[in-house]
């Protein structure tokens, strides 16, 4: 009788378990592309890395074709490393780089890539771990390739990437190769919000007396080249 009660009350528990998983997998069954990636991208911001994954899954195994796939695979990578499985997370970015389906994307992945070993670095901070030094440098590599990528147009990616830099050598301790790379952020991409931050950011140095570059925009040197 002990032993049928015991079944009784670990099935139940069960039961109502299975039955929300099948609840919320349903609950996705018939929705488009755009919705899924919608209903991930909100589960995400909740906090609720697992319904995030599952509405990205959706559209990674069902429609790889579509347009959401790319931001589908992207979210799940961040969703897994927000869990911890850095590894599952980072599979499913090289394996994006390896298909090149849409190239005008690749430097978001590569930022995403970048953010990979940033996060891990974190981790590597909190355990005690020595290589910190070693995945910013990582993260750095991928910024870059994401700013050097010649088939891609993307502005506010490429912006994003090159004001990483500055903000990496800054963490690694190299102020004055940080500010030539907000400089750069704001010689190349004017008018972004990456250029603003990284205006900032160097009267931050100047200010602590860590850099004495003076922030250089495109249209200044333009009037200096002009004979007009």
């Amino acid at each position: 009788m002990k032993k049928v009660l015991f079944l009784l009350l670990f099935a139940v528990p069960l039961l109502i378990f299975c039955g929300k998983k099948e609840v919320k997998i349903q609950s996705l069954e018939g929705m488009e592309p755009p919705a899924l990636l919608e209903k991930g991208h909100a589960a995400f911001i909740e906090g609720n890395m697992e319904e995030a994954i599952r509405a990205y899954q959706v559209i990674y195994n069902r429609y790889p074709l579509s347009r959401e796939y790319i931001s589908a695979v992207l979210g799940m990578a961040r969703a897994y490393n927000n869990m911890g499985d850095f590894e599952r997370g980072f599979e499913l970015l090289h394996n994006l780089i390896r298909e090149n389906m849409v190239p005008s994307r690749v430097p978001e992945i590569y930022n995403e890539m970048a953010r990979y070993y940033e996060v891990t670095a974190v981790y590597s901070r909190e355990a005690g771990i020595s290589n910190i030094e070693k995945d910013y440098k990582q993260a750095l590599t991928y910024y870059q390739k994401a700013v050097s990528y010649p088939n891609s147009e993307n502005v506010e990616a490429k912006s994003y990437a090159q004001f990483q830099i500055g903000e990496l050598h800054q963490k690694l301790g190299h102020p004055e190769d940080a500010a030539l790379a907000y400089q750069s952020a704001i010689f190349h991409y004017p008018g972004t919000e990456w250029a603003t931050l990284a205006q900032q950011r160097i009267q931050e140095l100047k200010t602590a007396g860590e850099t004495t570059l003076t922030p250089l925009h495109r249209e200044e040197t333009e009037a200096v080249e002009s004979p007009n």
